[in-house]
């Protein structure tokens, strides 16, 4: 799989060395809740906001989240290390693990183990869904959902039918899916249907097959926005598995931005398992 999605392109001046690319950017998403009294106080506050609302629905527009830049890093023999005196990094998000049938849990650990070669995600492959995580920007009309992100691997966008439209049919899986959407009382439901095969649920080996299902949540209360995912893939999953939600805070006065140029990360010789912690 070492050959897919190898396109590389050069990173921004913002990224200077290739091997500290995947650690500079692998902090945890700005606007996620953050930690402490006060900031429990600030998100309850957002949340007891007014919900704005479009056609009897809640109005999910908005800039909900950007990733922000993890540690200055150097490299050290054949190691990673973090520079002396970096700022601390916040606790990633950590989205879970499924549970996998024990004729697959081989296949997951060869994967794991092998992850900086094998994951499309290291060789500027879209990470797909769920593993793409949340949308970071929301246009809302009355018929579709526009999702918009700036991710580690590009620019990427899905567009989410609201007006009753079926699954398309006859078309190519994607990264992304097939996406349709419905409203459950305030709560948006999408379901996506269609991901691309070669594609990974999350880091670690986590692979799916062909037929795998994500059922999405997102619920606005005020200034918040709560995104759940559950992931149905029968073949290889003991159960379904429920993926960490997450909480996030409307953003004021900021913009999505256009993705830094992928670089193929593939770097035979890094021996750390910091490749392993989730970026996104």
């Amino acid at each position: 799989m070492k050959g897919v999605f190898t396109m590389k392109r050069h990173l921004s001046g913002l990224i200077v060395l290739a091997l500290g690319a995947l650690v500079c950017v692998a902090g945890v998403a700005a606007g996620a809740a953050p930690q402490g009294a006060g900031a429990a106080a600030a998100a309850n506050a957002a949340a007891a906001r007014p919900t704005p609302r479009m056609a009897g629905h809640p109005d999910l527009s908005g800039m909900w989240y950007r990733r922000v830049a993890g540690p200055v890093t150097k490299r050290v023999g054949k190691s990673i290390v973090r520079v002396d005196g970096a700022p601390t990094v916040p606790d990633r998000y950590n989205p879970g693990t499924p549970k996998y049938k024990p004729q697959f849990l081989a296949k997951v650990k060869e994967l794991k183990d092998d992850q900086i070669n094998v994951d499309p995600s290291f060789h500027c492959g879209p990470p797909g869904v769920p593993r793409i995580g949340p949308p970071q920007r929301i246009v809302q009309t009355g018929r579709e959902i526009v999702m918009l992100y700036d991710d580690l691997n590009g620019n990427f966008f899905r567009l989410v039918p609201t007006d009753g439209r079926r699954h398309r049919t006859g078309i190519e899986p994607s990264a992304n899916g097939d996406s349709i959407g419905r409203w459950e009382g305030d709560t948006l439901v999408i379901e996506v249907r269609n991901i691309l095969e070669d594609t990974w649920l999350g880091d670690n080996g986590l692979f799916h097959t062909a037929y795998v299902k994500v059922t999405e949540r997102l619920t606005r209360q005020g200034d918040t926005l709560k995104w759940e995912a559950i992931v149905e893939d029968p073949a290889v999953l003991v159960e379904p598995w429920k993926v960490t939600p997450r909480s996030l805070t409307l953003m004021t006065n900021t913009e999505i931005e256009e993705a830094a140029f992928c670089e193929d990360r593939g770097v035979d010789d890094r021996v750390t398992l910091d490749y392993h912690g989730n970026v996104r």
